[in-house]
């Protein structure tokens, strides 16, 4: 019984500290920088081209970014840290303790961001984001 016990603790480990938790990036990735996500960004996904989305360095926290996703009047706040190639952020609705799930954000390049968010209280989204100015 123990040594089941003991499996089932050691394969949750691995699963929850893999590094590409929802395995989005190639094999061969490198850790991303705050250029590669800072600025403010425009949905380019047919039908969510409405959907905005701004990153910045917060000066309160060291290393943590601040994430806004802005949907037709409503918006989607949080904040981040880049771990690895990724930039992931908890979002809430904006003035509200409310969880929206987990934004997961990837440069492919310097001028596109591709983004999931998902979690508990998210439909599971895909979006290709590109820089505004």
């Amino acid at each position: 019984m123990r040594a089941r016990w003991f499996c089932a603790v050691a394969a949750l480990v691995l699963v929850g500290c893999h590094a590409d938790p929802v395995g989005m990036s190639g094999s061969a990735s490198k850790p991303a920088s705050v250029e590669s996500f800072a600025g403010t960004w425009r949905s380019t996904t047919p039908s969510l081209e409405f959907i905005g989305l701004s990153v910045v360095s917060k000066s309160s926290e060291q290393g943590a970014l601040g994430v806004r996703l802005t949907l037709s009047g409503l918006a989607w706040e949080g904040s981040g840290r880049i771990d690895g190639d990724s930039l992931v952020a908890p979002m809430f609705v904006s003035g509200t303790a409310q969880s929206t799930g987990t934004l997961v954000i990837h440069a492919p390049d310097p001028k596109t961001l591709a983004a999931h968010v998902g979690g508990a209280a998210a439909t599971p989204l895909d979006l290709t984001f590109v820089r505004q100015n």
